[in-house]
Protein backbone atom coordinates (compact mmCIF):
# COMPACT_ATOMS: atom_id res chain seq x y z
CA UNK A 1 0.00 0.00 0.00
CA UNK A 2 1.29 3.24 -1.18
CA UNK A 3 1.52 6.18 1.81
CA UNK A 4 -0.25 8.94 1.08
CA UNK A 5 2.05 12.50 0.65
CA UNK A 6 3.11 14.41 3.06
CA UNK A 7 2.35 11.17 6.11
CA UNK A 8 3.83 11.55 9.04
CA UNK A 9 3.81 7.88 9.85
CA UNK A 10 7.47 6.08 11.26
CA UNK A 11 8.75 9.21 12.53
CA UNK A 12 9.31 10.69 16.42
CA UNK A 13 8.61 13.65 17.92
CA UNK A 14 11.67 15.98 19.17
CA UNK A 15 10.46 15.22 23.07
CA UNK A 16 10.87 11.56 22.62
CA UNK A 17 14.31 12.13 20.57
CA UNK A 18 15.20 14.68 23.54
CA UNK A 19 14.57 12.32 26.71
CA UNK A 20 15.88 8.97 24.54
CA UNK A 21 19.46 11.57 24.47
CA UNK A 22 19.48 12.57 28.05
CA UNK A 23 18.73 8.78 28.95
CA UNK A 24 21.76 7.45 26.41
CA UNK A 25 24.25 9.91 28.03
CA UNK A 26 23.10 9.50 31.56
CA UNK A 27 23.23 5.28 31.34
CA UNK A 28 26.19 5.52 29.73
CA UNK A 29 27.97 8.17 32.21
CA UNK A 30 26.81 5.45 35.02
CA UNK A 31 28.26 2.75 33.12
CA UNK A 32 31.71 4.50 32.95
CA UNK A 33 31.44 6.02 36.62
CA UNK A 34 30.42 3.15 38.53
CA UNK A 35 33.43 0.57 38.14
CA UNK A 36 35.83 3.02 39.03
CA UNK A 37 34.20 3.05 42.24
CA UNK A 38 34.25 -0.22 43.01
CA UNK A 39 37.90 -0.41 42.07
CA UNK A 40 38.81 2.39 44.52
CA UNK A 41 37.03 0.73 47.62
CA UNK A 42 38.71 -2.76 46.25
CA UNK A 43 42.08 -0.98 46.39
CA UNK A 44 41.65 0.54 49.60
CA UNK A 45 40.46 -2.66 51.18
CA UNK A 46 43.73 -4.51 49.11
CA UNK A 47 45.89 -1.81 51.12
CA UNK A 48 45.07 -1.99 54.48
CA UNK A 49 45.06 -5.76 53.93
CA UNK A 50 48.70 -5.15 52.81
CA UNK A 51 50.09 -2.93 55.62
CA UNK A 52 48.60 -5.15 58.20
CA UNK A 53 49.68 -8.62 56.34
CA UNK A 54 53.38 -6.95 56.56
CA UNK A 55 53.54 -5.12 60.18
CA UNK A 56 52.55 -8.81 60.93
CA UNK A 57 55.13 -10.87 59.77
CA UNK A 58 58.04 -8.72 60.46
CA UNK A 59 56.50 -8.38 64.11
CA UNK A 60 55.37 -11.91 64.72
CA UNK A 61 57.82 -14.10 63.17
CA UNK A 62 61.29 -14.63 62.88
CA UNK A 63 61.19 -15.09 59.34
CA UNK A 64 62.98 -17.93 57.58
CA UNK A 65 65.49 -19.02 54.91
CA UNK A 66 65.76 -22.31 52.44
CA UNK A 67 67.81 -23.40 49.56
CA UNK A 68 65.92 -26.40 48.84
CA UNK A 69 67.72 -28.48 50.91
CA UNK A 70 68.16 -26.97 54.50
CA UNK A 71 66.39 -24.13 55.83
CA UNK A 72 66.12 -22.06 59.27
CA UNK A 73 64.82 -18.83 61.07
CA UNK A 74 68.15 -17.19 60.94
CA UNK A 75 67.21 -15.76 57.85
CA UNK A 76 69.88 -12.81 58.97
CA UNK A 77 73.16 -15.48 58.52
CA UNK A 78 72.10 -16.61 54.83
CA UNK A 79 70.07 -14.23 52.95
CA UNK A 80 73.59 -13.32 51.28
CA UNK A 81 74.36 -16.88 50.15
CA UNK A 82 73.72 -18.03 46.37
CA UNK A 83 70.12 -19.62 45.55
CA UNK A 84 68.75 -18.89 49.20
CA UNK A 85 64.85 -17.61 49.39
CA UNK A 86 64.64 -15.69 52.09
CA UNK A 87 61.43 -13.98 53.70
CA UNK A 88 62.20 -11.69 56.59
CA UNK A 89 60.76 -11.54 60.03
CA UNK A 90 62.22 -9.20 62.93
CA UNK A 91 60.77 -10.88 65.59
CA UNK A 92 63.42 -12.15 68.47
CA UNK A 93 61.01 -15.33 69.87
CA UNK A 94 57.93 -13.50 71.59
CA UNK A 95 55.73 -11.20 69.18
CA UNK A 96 56.67 -8.02 69.05
CA UNK A 97 59.86 -8.19 70.75
CA UNK A 98 62.47 -7.85 67.45
CA UNK A 99 65.81 -8.21 67.40
CA UNK A 100 68.63 -5.75 66.27
CA UNK A 101 70.99 -8.32 64.28
CA UNK A 102 67.54 -8.96 62.00
CA UNK A 103 66.68 -5.32 61.68
CA UNK A 104 70.14 -4.38 60.28
CA UNK A 105 70.31 -7.02 58.23
CA UNK A 106 66.74 -6.32 56.71
CA UNK A 107 67.93 -2.80 56.04
CA UNK A 108 71.37 -4.18 54.87
CA UNK A 109 69.34 -6.46 52.33
CA UNK A 110 67.62 -3.34 51.34
CA UNK A 111 70.53 -1.25 50.64
CA UNK A 112 72.55 -3.96 48.65
CA UNK A 113 69.30 -6.04 46.48
CA UNK A 114 67.71 -2.66 46.13
CA UNK A 115 64.01 -1.78 46.29
CA UNK A 116 62.23 -4.45 44.10
CA UNK A 117 63.74 -7.30 46.48
CA UNK A 118 61.60 -5.99 49.37
CA UNK A 119 58.20 -5.53 47.17
CA UNK A 120 58.47 -8.96 45.53
CA UNK A 121 59.32 -10.57 49.01
CA UNK A 122 56.02 -8.84 50.60
CA UNK A 123 53.95 -8.99 47.29
CA UNK A 124 53.34 -4.97 47.44
CA UNK A 125 54.66 -2.12 44.98
CA UNK A 126 54.64 1.12 46.91
CA UNK A 127 56.13 1.14 50.43
CA UNK A 128 57.75 2.84 53.42
CA UNK A 129 58.65 0.89 56.47
CA UNK A 130 60.56 2.55 59.59
CA UNK A 131 61.06 2.76 63.09
CA UNK A 132 60.05 5.49 65.04
CA UNK A 133 59.65 6.93 68.53
CA UNK A 134 56.39 6.21 70.13
CA UNK A 135 55.70 9.66 69.66
CA UNK A 136 56.33 10.48 66.51
CA UNK A 137 53.57 11.49 64.13
CA UNK A 138 52.82 11.88 60.48
CA UNK A 139 53.90 15.77 60.01
CA UNK A 140 56.93 15.29 61.86
CA UNK A 141 58.53 11.46 62.22
CA UNK A 142 61.11 10.75 64.59
CA UNK A 143 62.91 7.99 63.63
CA UNK A 144 64.26 5.51 65.48
CA UNK A 145 68.77 5.74 65.70
CA UNK A 146 71.21 3.09 65.91
CA UNK A 147 75.11 3.98 65.83
CA UNK A 148 74.78 7.66 64.34
CA UNK A 149 71.70 6.33 61.66
CA UNK A 150 67.98 5.84 61.17
CA UNK A 151 68.04 1.95 62.15
CA UNK A 152 65.74 0.71 60.18
CA UNK A 153 64.22 3.80 57.31
CA UNK A 154 63.68 1.73 53.62
CA UNK A 155 61.08 2.33 50.73
CA UNK A 156 59.93 5.41 48.86
CA UNK A 157 59.34 8.89 50.36
CA UNK A 158 55.58 8.93 51.66
CA UNK A 159 53.53 10.88 49.23
CA UNK A 160 51.92 13.64 50.57
CA UNK A 161 48.85 13.87 47.86
CA UNK A 162 48.13 10.46 47.57
CA UNK A 163 46.10 7.73 49.53
CA UNK A 164 48.27 6.21 51.58
CA UNK A 165 47.09 3.11 54.37
CA UNK A 166 49.67 3.48 57.06
CA UNK A 167 49.55 0.35 60.04
CA UNK A 168 51.94 0.64 63.37
CA UNK A 169 52.64 -1.58 65.89
CA UNK A 170 54.54 -1.04 69.57
CA UNK A 171 57.14 -3.14 69.16
CA UNK A 172 60.41 -3.65 72.09
CA UNK A 173 63.91 -3.75 71.32
CA UNK A 174 66.16 -6.43 72.38
CA UNK A 175 70.66 -5.14 72.65
CA UNK A 176 69.30 -1.75 71.42
CA UNK A 177 70.63 0.30 74.36
CA UNK A 178 74.32 0.60 76.09
CA UNK A 179 74.60 0.59 79.75
CA UNK A 180 77.45 1.89 81.91
CA UNK A 181 78.16 1.44 85.28
CA UNK A 182 78.67 4.38 87.24
CA UNK A 183 79.03 3.52 91.00
CA UNK A 184 81.75 5.43 92.66
CA UNK A 185 84.56 2.63 93.67
CA UNK A 186 86.07 4.55 96.79
CA UNK A 187 85.31 7.60 98.96
CA UNK A 188 85.87 10.72 98.01
CA UNK A 189 87.06 9.89 94.01
CA UNK A 190 84.16 10.55 91.18
CA UNK A 191 83.12 8.40 88.41
CA UNK A 192 83.45 10.20 84.97
CA UNK A 193 82.43 8.83 81.80
CA UNK A 194 82.81 10.50 77.86
CA UNK A 195 80.17 9.98 75.61
CA UNK A 196 79.55 11.07 72.11
CA UNK A 197 75.94 11.28 71.59
CA UNK A 198 73.53 12.25 68.17
CA UNK A 199 70.31 13.60 68.82
CA UNK A 200 67.44 12.37 68.92
CA UNK A 201 68.08 10.44 71.98
CA UNK A 202 65.13 8.58 73.64
CA UNK A 203 67.16 7.42 76.41
CA UNK A 204 69.48 8.95 78.58
CA UNK A 205 68.28 7.15 81.98
CA UNK A 206 70.08 6.88 85.23
CA UNK A 207 68.88 3.93 87.07
CA UNK A 208 70.50 4.78 91.46
CA UNK A 209 70.33 2.19 93.62
CA UNK A 210 72.01 3.51 96.59
CA UNK A 211 73.25 6.71 97.65
CA UNK A 212 75.52 7.45 100.37
CA UNK A 213 77.36 4.40 100.06
CA UNK A 214 80.73 5.86 101.42
CA UNK A 215 79.35 8.22 104.88
CA UNK A 216 76.47 10.54 105.09
CA UNK A 217 78.62 13.76 105.31
CA UNK A 218 79.07 14.44 101.14
CA UNK A 219 75.64 13.59 100.17
CA UNK A 220 75.50 12.06 96.25
CA UNK A 221 74.58 13.78 93.00
CA UNK A 222 75.19 13.36 88.85
CA UNK A 223 76.34 16.09 87.05
CA UNK A 224 76.69 16.02 83.04
CA UNK A 225 78.66 18.46 80.71
CA UNK A 226 76.71 18.82 77.55
CA UNK A 227 79.52 20.39 74.95
CA UNK A 228 79.35 20.40 70.86
CA UNK A 229 83.02 21.69 70.71
CA UNK A 230 84.43 23.62 67.64
CA UNK A 231 83.48 27.04 68.96
CA UNK A 232 79.87 25.94 70.18
CA UNK A 233 80.31 28.49 72.93
CA UNK A 234 80.67 26.68 76.37
CA UNK A 235 78.83 24.09 77.96
CA UNK A 236 75.51 23.19 79.49
CA UNK A 237 75.65 21.86 82.73
CA UNK A 238 72.43 19.40 84.05
CA UNK A 239 72.98 18.53 87.74
CA UNK A 240 70.51 16.00 89.42
CA UNK A 241 69.02 17.44 91.47
CA UNK A 242 68.39 20.38 90.49
CA UNK A 243 67.65 21.94 93.09
CA UNK A 244 72.02 21.06 94.41
CA UNK A 245 70.71 18.90 97.40
CA UNK A 246 71.57 15.23 97.60
CA UNK A 247 70.16 12.09 95.50
CA UNK A 248 67.93 9.91 96.27
CA UNK A 249 67.30 6.68 94.75
CA UNK A 250 65.56 6.16 91.71
CA UNK A 251 65.03 6.39 88.09
CA UNK A 252 66.21 10.16 85.93
CA UNK A 253 65.81 10.36 82.47
CA UNK A 254 67.48 13.61 81.04
CA UNK A 255 66.80 12.53 77.39
CA UNK A 256 64.71 15.23 76.33
CA UNK A 257 67.44 18.16 77.99
CA UNK A 258 70.26 16.22 75.73
CA UNK A 259 68.01 15.84 72.57
CA UNK A 260 67.22 19.82 72.62
CA UNK A 261 71.03 20.24 71.04
CA UNK A 262 70.95 19.09 67.76
CA UNK A 263 73.47 16.85 66.29
CA UNK A 264 76.37 15.29 67.92
CA UNK A 265 77.26 16.16 71.58
CA UNK A 266 80.06 15.24 73.88
CA UNK A 267 79.01 14.44 77.50
CA UNK A 268 81.10 14.03 79.98
CA UNK A 269 79.16 12.24 83.22
CA UNK A 270 80.13 12.48 86.74
CA UNK A 271 79.01 10.59 89.90
CA UNK A 272 79.33 11.25 93.18
CA UNK A 273 79.18 8.96 95.95
CA UNK A 274 75.97 6.39 94.93
CA UNK A 275 75.51 3.19 92.99
CA UNK A 276 73.79 2.49 89.99
CA UNK A 277 73.63 2.73 86.52
CA UNK A 278 73.22 4.29 83.46
CA UNK A 279 71.01 3.51 79.98
CA UNK A 280 71.53 4.99 76.96
CA UNK A 281 69.61 4.46 73.41
CA UNK A 282 68.91 6.51 70.42
CA UNK A 283 66.78 3.41 69.10
CA UNK A 284 63.68 4.08 71.00
CA UNK A 285 61.88 5.15 74.74
CA UNK A 286 62.39 3.76 77.78
CA UNK A 287 59.45 2.72 78.84
CA UNK A 288 58.39 -0.11 82.07
CA UNK A 289 62.09 -1.18 82.26
CA UNK A 290 62.46 -1.83 78.56
CA UNK A 291 63.31 0.22 74.63
CA UNK A 292 60.37 0.55 73.40
CA UNK A 293 59.80 2.43 69.52
CA UNK A 294 56.98 1.72 66.69
CA UNK A 295 57.31 0.03 63.84
CA UNK A 296 55.39 1.90 60.53
CA UNK A 297 54.28 0.70 57.71
CA UNK A 298 52.80 2.35 54.34
CA UNK A 299 51.68 1.53 51.58
CA UNK A 300 49.64 3.09 48.36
Amino acid sequence: MKLKTGSKSGQLSLDVLVGLTVFMVTFIFILQYLPSIFVVQRSDISLSSDAYRISALLTESPGYWTNGTCNGTNWEDHWKDSEVTVRAGLCDGKMCELSIPKILNFSEMYEQEGYDSIANMFGIENYNISLQYVYSNTSYPVYSYYNGKPLLLIGKPIPKFKDVVKYCRIVYLNNASFTYDITTSEYGVNKTKILNVTAPVGVFTFVVTKTQIWGNGSGSWIIVKISKGNGWGGEKILRIPSNGGSLSPGVYNVAGQISAISGTVNLTVISHNLAGYLIYSSAGQYIAGRIVAKLVVCVW
